[in-house]
């Protein structure tokens, strides 16, 4: 059986395990794609971008494997040339589903003025023409290593909701009757890659070409199982998303 995974480093820990003992074809892209290799039947499960689940909710049925953090998440940030958040624009990577509306939101909650202007190419070309700059995934990481980081979405999100920010959510489809064992199958190599931290964050330093210093925070700092608090944020979510029309 085909499973998704995100292409990104927050997936690598939980599926290490997984992915050695080979009992899954696992196929690894964007969330984007992975959300329309979903759609289409290409794989039979996969972590989506949560703005992708609610606006799909009716076809899908909801597992507990999620990308999440409780506050700061390090790697869905505003970065910047400048010393702080000034009132100039501020380019969104296109890759976002889910962070980009977060942050509108963010914006409107906190009477921010900030236009967001969607945009492609790495970092280094959007600064050339931008101050400040939405990211997210390994993008974020290295770009935070050389800007100055002036919003986490994860923290903006605890503070303004109490609630943690959930950026993915794992999926299948409901015709498809074998996504919970799946699930229960990668919550399994989650628990044992977090057993094993500092050995798989030797090897995904080597991998990524990022310090193990911050790996193990960042490993530590997200959160891969849905519970009460994760669910009830998804709703204040599409609420939210609801309230501002931002679909």
């Amino acid at each position: 059986m085909k499973i998704g995974k995100f292409g990104l480093i927050n997936n690598f820990l939980p599926y290490y395990q997984i992915e050695k003992e080979g009992k899954y074809d696992v196929v690894e892209s964007s969330p984007r794609e992975l959300s329309e290799m979903l759609i289409r039947g290409d794989i039979v499960y996969a972590p989506v971008p949560s703005y992708f689940y609610i606006q799909k909710k009716n076809t899908l049925n909801r597992h507990n494997f999620c990308v999440s953090s409780d506050g700061e998440v390090f790697s869905v940030v505003v970065v910047s040339k400048r010393k702080r958040l000034d009132d100039s624009p501020v380019a969104v990577t296109s890759k976002s589903m889910t962070s980009s509306r977060m942050l509108e939101i963010i914006k409107r909650e906190r009477g921010l003025i900030n236009r967001l202007v969607a945009v492609d190419g790495n970092y280094m070309e959007v600064f050339k023409e931008f101050s400040h700059a939405m990211l997210i995934g390994d993008e974020a990481i290295k770009a935070r290593m050389v800007f100055r980081v002036v919003m986490d979405i994860g923290e903006e999100w605890k503070e303004i909701t109490g609630l943690p920010a959930v950026f993915g959510i794992a999926t299948s489809r409901r015709d498809f009757r074998h996504g919970n064992a799946i699930d229960r199958d990668v919550i399994e190599s989650y628990r044992k890659g977090m057993e094993m931290k500092d050995e798989i964050v030797e090897i995904a330093s080597l991998k990524f070409r990022m310090p193990a210093e911050f790996l193990s925070v960042y490993f530590s700092r997200l959160i891969h199982e849905a519970g009460r608090k994760e669910i009830k944020s998804l709703s204040v979510f599409e609420e939210l998303v609801n309230e501002h029309g931002l679909h």
